[in-house]
């Protein structure tokens, strides 16, 4: 890890270090964005336009949390969580917990790669496309390609994005309707899909990695002006991030709306990927493009998930016993592990990936909500100058307790 880098002064220069939020967001697109919004859009309408809309600004203030506390402290915040009172390391060993369930849910966007394939060629088994799909991640990862092989995937981002604003353009957008759906509204049967939304859109748990990011890229700020000018790079780079998240949530929702909700189809099953990619039917050959850009969104977003989440932990590992002093060893053993978690998840998945994948997403919101109140605690052990401005702390803390609330209501 390069540390103490100088801290960039001009606004040019600061685009220079834009990139950690980039690539949350290319990992979002390949979850929440691209199988959980025209999702909710073919099932509800504009309906649950409010949804997205909400929880990226939350979600856009609990990640400048985590910048300000990654550049003021110098740690990760998976580090920072031995700050939280309680017994030594709880906080790592539930992060492990959730990480490990969490991977059920990449077992479930496994699935959705092999519906892909599934979409491209007619007849392949989709459980067989995921288990190839996934063998590939650890030849990727330990070979040293994942570089070049993030380079092809964010080509392939940006034409997915060029195809999806295009294709918006070609879609009815009712005025009448977007605005009824900026107004919250929960319709019958709508909880689990609310939380699926709230937990996965602008990225789940796998927002925690920001932070690893942000400390690979920059250390620890050396002085407060230091603090501040790094910050203020951090926030350009977020706010892209979420910018990019907000329009890719409201394109492929407003894409589902006009052409799955109309003809009252919901994607399931095999079908999700070759469903959704109607969707750019009207496009010369965007059925196609979309199922092979789908493809590497989504794998991306499998082998970027797997390393950033195997590193964590072999970084929380490391703090937590001289037993895990290698961290390469913990890493291999982490991935391992979770590629066994996502094999079982692709084998008795019932070829469902939408269903596995909210049902891990609503798991998420529920997590956020905890983590929201832990980032606020930690940011009062920051430095007077670190701490966050008090509407980004009432932003985290309502955001929370509504996280929280809605998950009181799907048990009730």
């Amino acid at each position: 890890m390069e540390t103490n880098k100088n801290a960039p002064a001009s606004f040019r220069e600061k685009l220079k270090f834009m990139g950690p939020g980039v690539v949350l967001a290319a990992l979002a697109i390949g979850s929440g964005e691209l199988v959980l919004t025209p999702r909710s859009g073919a099932q509800y309408g504009f309906a649950l336009l409010w949804v997205p809309i909400l929880t990226i600004v939350y979600k856009a203030a609990f990640s400048e949390g985590l910048a300000r506390l990654t550049i003021a402290s110098g740690d990760d915040v998976f580090r920072a969580f031995d700050w939280l009172p309680g017994p030594r390391h709880w906080a790592q060993y539930f992060i492990v917990l959730v990480f490990s369930l969490d991977m059920i849910g990449y077992g479930g966007i496994a699935l959705a790669v092999g519906s892909a394939v599934a979409g491209l060629c007619p007849g392949f088994d989709i459980r067989l496309g995921a288990l190839c799909a996934t063998a590939l991640v650890p030849v990727l990862l330990y070979t040293g390609s994942y570089a070049s092989f993030e380079k092809i995937v964010a080509a392939m981002c940006a034409v997915l994005l060029a195809g999806v604003v295009y294709t918006l353009s070609q879609v009815p957008l009712p005025g009448d309707q977007i605005a009824r759906g900026l107004v919250p509204n929960v319709p019958e049967g709508s909880i689990s899909t609310i939380m699926g939304l709230m937990g996965w859109v602008g990225a789940g748990t796998t927002t925690l990695l920001y932070s690893s990011w942000i400390n690979e890229k920059i250390g620890k700020a050396r002085s407060e002006q230091d603090y501040r000018r790094w910050l203020s790079t951090m926030r350009i780079d977020c706010f892209v991030s979420y910018a990019l998240m907000l329009g890719i949530s409201f394109s492929f929702l407003a894409m589902g709306v006009a052409t799955l909700h109309t003809q009252g189809i919901v994607p399931e099953k095999q079908q999700i990927m070759s469903t959704l990619s109607r969707m750019l039917d009207s496009v010369p050959r965007g059925r196609e493009t979309f199922l092979v850009v789908a493809f590497f969104a989504l794998f991306s977003t499998v082998v970027s998930c797997m390393d950033g989440k195997s590193r964590a932990i072999a970084s929380m590992l490391t703090g937590i016993s001289p037993r895990f002093s290698s961290k390469l060893r913990s890493y291999r053993v982490a991935m391992g592990t979770y590629l066994a978690v996502m094999a079982v998840t692709i084998l008795l998945g019932d070829n469902q990936p939408a269903a596995v994948i909210n049902m891990i997403a609503s798991m998420n919101a529920v997590v956020f909500g905890l983590l929201g109140f832990a980032l606020l605690y930690l940011d009062r052990r920051l430095p007077v100058y670190a701490r966050s401005h008090p509407a980004l702390r009432c932003i985290v803390f309502a955001g929370s307790t509504v996280f929280l609330g809605v998950a009181c209501l799907r048990l009730l």
